[in-house]
């Protein structure tokens, strides 16, 4: 199960190197998630990793104690009875969701400003597409 779990932060590094160009972005920070986040500067990336116990604060642009950040990145989630997977957080109208995997909490993901949670395809999506309480979707 550890093994798995490695791989699937290796995976998710990987990605989120691959996934950010720097080239023609103005130095900032960007693909932002409650325990990475990328930083261009000089059309260069790189993805910083939040120290164990530390999560990304939007008003600072760096890693932060969870109490000094606001949700959903400073919130915690209660997983030890939920299955692996990721879940909408309902607390934010589900413009994040929540990530649960043996029983541990990983961390939320902010979806882009105009998208909500998808729980079916487990991504974030179009409320039109996305039944309720987080879309507008009628099944």
């Amino acid at each position: 199960m550890q093994h798995g779990l490695q791989v699937l932060v290796f995976a998710a590094v990987v990605v989120s190197t691959l996934a950010v160009d720097c080239s023609t972005q103005q130095d900032g920070i960007y693909e932002i998630g409650c325990r990475s986040f990328a930083r261009c500067t000089g059309a260069k990336v790189t993805i910083v990793d939040c120290d164990k116990g530390m999560v990304y604060n939007n008003a600072t642009g760096s890693c932060d104690d969870p109490h000094n950040v606001a949700p959903p990145c400073g919130v915690m989630k209660d997983c030890s009875n939920q299955k692996d997977g990721k879940y909408a957080d309902m607390d934010q109208h589900c413009h994040s969701y929540y990530t649960c995997f043996d029983g541990k909490f990983l961390g939320h993901n902010p979806c882009p400003s105009t998208l909500v949670f998808n729980e079916e395809l487990q991504t974030c999506d179009w409320a039109a597409n996305v039944n309720p309480p987080c879309g507008t979707n009628k099944p």
